[in-house]
């Protein structure tokens, strides 16, 4: 019997040292990823937002959840999109938006919307003074 508390004491501290050893560390680094990623994102005003230097601006779709309108965001990325969130607060309730804007002055928005209906995005285009 004393021997069968003894192996039980000791698989638990074994067990226990190596969560410690697997888990350290890890959640400094997902705050610190957050907060990255919080860094990232444009925040707007409820108030209309000014011109913008971009010539048009997309909108591919709206989430209540960031973790989702990051994954989207790098879904487009890897396809060469020039994506981007956008956070805005409606009526106290923070939502995310994906969008795509222009990469210059040049870039046509039509070479965008094709590459988006072959790729199977629904979008709508943000109008000036809404992007």
């Amino acid at each position: 019997m004393k021997e069968r508390i003894v192996g039980s004491i000791t698989v638990i501290i074994l067990l226990s040292v190596v969560l410690i050893l697997i888990l350290q560390g890890q959640g400094i680094e997902r705050i610190e990823q957050y907060n990255q990623q919080k860094d990232a994102i444009v925040v707007e005003g409820s108030e209309t937002a000014s011109p913008s230097t971009f010539k048009w601006v997309i909108q591919i779709q709206t989430f209540e959840d960031y973790q989702q309108a990051e994954d989207l965001t790098k879904e487009l990325e890897n396809k060469r999109f020039n994506a981007f969130i956008s956070k805005k607060d409606i009526a106290g309730k923070e939502i995310y938006r994906v969008r795509i804007r222009s990469r210059d002055i040049d870039d046509p928005i039509e070479t965008t919307t094709r590459r988006l209906e072959r790729n199977d995005y629904s979008y709508e285009i943000v109008p000036p003074g809404q992007q």
